[in-house]
């Protein structure tokens, strides 16, 4: 059974488009398409990192990834399809592979590298695909934007 399990997990690898995983700790478990990993968890695929101290996979019947729940000191690097590494950190982060979105949950911050562009909040969702953003604060300490307008906006602000 453990050589099974062990087996689903590396066929998830493989098929992952490179998925590199590494943990302390890693259980999986086929019949419920789940795998989780504990303590010094880091996952990267292609140029993207996260890194946190627990993570949860859920895998569909082929072992492909269909989402990620990430806690515990979480911090990632995301690479957008126009070539912009965007960096951030939050309590927690959960990662949709069907569509592509991201929510952050918990002192959420995304800073884009090399730009004053930063977004803050207690709650950050984000579609890259569909170039979806949506930032949720709290009285104590509201969601936060900071962006570098564009040349072409001061002229029409006139």
């Amino acid at each position: 059974m453990i050589f099974r399990i062990l087996l689903c997990c590396i066929c998830l690898f493989i098929n992952a488009d490179d998925l590199e995983v590494k943990a302390l700790y890693f259980k999986a478990d086929e019949k419920k398409g789940v795998i989780e990993l504990n303590e010094n968890v880091e996952i990267k695929r292609y140029k993207d990192e996260l890194y946190a101290e627990s993570v949860i996979i859920n895998i569909d019947k082929d072992r492909m990834p269909t989402h990620y729940s990430a806690y515990g000191n979480v911090n990632f690097v995301v690479v957008t399809n126009d070539n912009r590494r965007l960096v951030g950190n939050a309590n927690e982060l959960y990662y949709n592979a069907l569509n592509g979105e991201y929510r952050l949950v918990g002192n959420a911050k995304v800073v884009e590298d090399n730009t004053t562009n930063l977004v803050t909040g207690e709650e950050i969702i984000l579609n890259n695909d569909i170039g979806y953003v949506n930032v949720t604060g709290t009285h104590k300490k509201p969601a936060k934007l900071i962006f570098k307008l564009e040349e072409g906006s001061k002229d029409n602000a006139k």
